[in-house]
């Protein structure tokens, strides 16, 4: 018994370190007495991935080290022959040797093989099929509206709604996939989609301590984790924690500062086409409650290199609150909040405690009416 349990013990290192390792991705396609450009790119919170190599009769290869497998695109850039420039596929990276081959000159019609997540990923691609043609063709339908419907809170209402069916249906296909394959890191990447945008803590945690354990103590397992337990930390009825930025002239803004006013947390960032459509429903309902007593801070994901752009978008949608940003990504205040796609608020009532989150449009406003149908207007 002993020796087995020592066995085991050192067996657990062994587990967890094969989740880091060479990668090797060696491709052919159909292409003669030609070179191309391949590009291999993908990005984590904690790995980046960005290599480029030339064809030779159709031949190429990539290599390096990961510390669990990343999904990456891989990008043909043949600069307009054969009438198309750019082609690309999706794929995960693993460690060992994944090979990809081609009958044409096309990434599309590549056959992956060598690479158990990736032919576990084709399977529940599948099964998701039908679901996500549903959802391409709600995006282009909404796409195809004029832009007053765009910014429409009732259309918009609507397609969220119909979106949300959809991801119903997406839900019930990963969980199964999650439930019989708690040794698969696909089964956390189907984990965090199940989970989406707000991912509810005490629905979630469960699903995610079920996974073995050198899939949850991988980089992406531990953030998550993390993540679920601010998310935990930031619930409603909690207190507020309080976090500094600067604001877009470098002057420290505590959230303390707001201590006895209602204010709006908005998690927001210039390059997200939500948080600007968003922007406009929520200065109309800034207007209408700032005299009563509303406050709203907004905090800015975007990075230094994006300054310019944030500050443009204050400026392009006319934002009347103060804004603040510590340009980092991640943002520590995001992060401290358990945020990690916007757009995004919380509501903290005058003695620093979450009383919502997430309400957008109609629902921010019935409860913004809630809360002051009784204070008179400053």
């Amino acid at each position: 018994m002993k020796r087995l349990l020592l066995i085991i013990i050192l067996f657990i290192p062994l587990v967890l370190f094969a989740q880091k390792g060479e990668f090797i991705l060696k491709g052919k396609l159909a292409i003669q007495n030609t070179s191309v450009s391949v590009k291999l790119s993908g990005q984590t919170s904690n790995m980046n991935i960005s290599q480029s190599v030339n064809t030779t009769n159709g031949e190429f290869e990539f290599k390096g080290l990961i510390e669990e497998p990343i999904e990456v695109q891989l990008i043909i850039d043949k600069s307009g022959s054969h009438g198309f420039k750019i082609d690309k596929i999706s794929l995960y990276l693993e460690p060992g040797t994944i090979y990809l081959t081609s009958k044409t000159d096309r990434l599309s019609n590549a056959e992956i093989t060598g690479s158990k997540m990736n032919s576990d990923n084709k399977m529940l691609q599948a099964a998701l099929h039908s679901s996500q043609q549903k959802k391409d063709a709600l995006k282009a339908e909404f796409s195809a509206l004029p832009e007053e419907k765009k910014s429409d809170p009732n259309v918009n209402a609507e397609f969220d709604r119909r979106e949300g069916e959809i991801h119903k249906e997406q839900r019930v296909i990963y969980l199964d996939y999650i439930n019989k394959n708690p040794d698969s890191f696909l089964s956390l990447v189907a984990l965090k989609k199940f989970g989406g945008y707000y991912p509810v803590y005490a629905e979630i945690t469960p699903l995610l301590n079920a996974l073995s354990s050198s899939i949850r103590n991988t980089p992406t397992g531990k953030e998550y984790s993390a993540q679920l337990e601010s998310i935990f930390a930031t619930a409603i009825g909690k207190k507020a924690p309080d976090f500094t930025q600067p604001d877009v002239d470098g002057v420290p803004v505590k959230l303390s500062d707001y201590r006895g006013k209602y204010v709006l947390l908005d998690f927001w960032a210039s390059w997200c086409g939500p948080c600007r459509r968003e922007n406009k429903n929520l200065i109309n309902t800034y207007l209408a409650y700032h005299p009563k007593g509303l406050e709203v801070l907004g905090i800015s994901l975007d990075a230094a290199a994006m300054k310019d752009w944030w500050i443009n978008a204050i400026q392009s949608d006319k934002i009347p609150w103060r804004q603040v940003s510590d340009l980092k990504i991640p943002n520590e205040a995001a992060t401290l909040y358990g945020i990690d796609a916007i757009p995004q608020n919380v509501l903290v009532n005058p003695d620093g405690i979450i009383i919502a989150k997430n309400l957008m449009g109609k629902d921010l406003e019935n409860k913004l009416t809630e809360i002051f149908q009784n204070v008179p207007t400053k």
